[in-house]
């Protein structure tokens, strides 16, 4: 590693610990975009780019909301960092026009898997969706991400990621929808999950779930242990330990014989 690459990986590392610590509202507009430009350009510096950005739109939020030409007209910015902010704008408009109503809690294994039945009878397999919660597990933003089962491809990730910085999701639930198909995962399902938690660890948030549904059952990645834990401290256990509280002993291998009936009030308290 040389020198300059050292610099920058001590200034991300700062920068990271500072919203740690502070949260967002601690940093000023650039650093705001710095922050989110890491997860779009890892291994560059995107201080000057950040500044850029900054004082071409005026703030934050014109950034996020300014269309795709208007970004690539400034300076380093292609298309793919371009969309990138895009979506993370679109993503933030719709987290903030949520109504406490509509921020569901899903604070245990049974209620996910309802929540999941639910979506199940609305959402033509195979896709694809990534529920982005907060601390208290409530929904903050559900998005169909992948019309097919092959979701762990770097620009369908991006996508994901872009969605958790945007909403500041601090756990996040996938839900693969396969139909009559198989619900038991495969490797790629596997390989790609762990890769993703890898992802979010280090944004500060928590893949709590891989849940493929199917419609003779469905299979909890995180019950059978094939999810990589990279937040130890006691408060992310004892959430952990609640997720599951209502799973039981008994449903070890999540042996279920149909997805679960709905009512019409359950199914309209779902957001799309």
């Amino acid at each position: 590693m040389d020198r300059m690459t050292e610099t920058h990986g001590g200034h991300r590392a700062r920068l990271r610990q500072k919203v740690r610590d502070q949260g967002l509202e601690a940093l000023a507009p650039h650093e705001i975009m710095e922050f989110l430009l890491y997860y779009a350009i890892p291994r560059q510096d995107v201080n000057a780019l950040a500044h850029r950005l900054i004082e071409r739109f005026g703030s934050v939020e014109a950034v996020l909301h300014a269309e795709v030409p208007e970004l690539m007209q400034v300076e380093g910015m292609g298309r793919r960092n371009a969309e990138y902010l895009a979506r993370v704008g679109e993503a933030a408009s719709a987290c903030a026009a949520l109504t406490p109503e509509d921020r569901l809690p899903v604070t245990n294994f049974l209620e996910v898997f309802r929540y999941a039945a639910t979506l199940a009878r609305r959402l033509p397999p195979p896709c694809f969706v990534q529920i982005c919660l907060d601390r208290e597990l409530r929904v903050l933003y559900q998005r169909t991400l992948c019309p097919s089962r092959a979701w762990g491809e770097p620009a369908t990730l991006r996508e994901a990621l872009s969605d958790v910085l945007s909403t500041g999701a601090r756990n996040v639930i996938l839900m693969e929808f396969v139909g009559r198909l198989n619900s038991v995962p495969e490797d790629y399902d596997l390989e790609r999950a762990q890769a993703y938690a890898a992802a979010l660890g280090a944004a500060e948030c928590t893949l709590l779930d891989l849940l493929i549904v199917g419609d003779s059952g469905a299979c909890s990645l995180r019950q059978m242990g094939r999810i990589p834990d990279h937040d130890l401290s006691a408060r992310s256990c004892g959430l952990r330990e609640r997720y599951l509280s209502a799973v039981g002993d008994g449903i070890a291998a999540l042996k279920t014989d149909c997805i679960p009936t709905v009512t019409k009030e359950e199914e309209d308290a779902v957001a799309d």
